[in-house]
């Protein structure tokens, strides 16, 4: 599936995982409402889930897994 996902999703999903990093400090485990994170799309949300960087809470909460954790982390540094 990720070859025909838009590079847009991806960039969007990554959006998504950095928002609820930066409100969880990095925590796993820490809840975020998806309704506050401006330009998320159920697809990019989708996307992130999928890709095990976020769970999901329903449709309207996400929380920071290890590996969305180790992906932000990745990317600041």
């Amino acid at each position: 599936m990720a070859s025909k996902v838009r590079p847009s999703t991806r960039e969007l999903a990554r959006h998504i995982t950095r928002a609820v990093y930066e409100t969880s400090d990095g925590q796993t485990g820490r809840w975020r409402m998806l309704s506050g994170i401006p330009g998320a799309t159920a697809v990019s949300v989708l996307y992130a889930q999928e890709q095990g960087w976020i769970e999901l809470e329903g449709s309207h909460s996400a929380c920071l897994t290890e590996e969305g954790r180790r992906l932000i982390a990745k990317e600041a540094h």
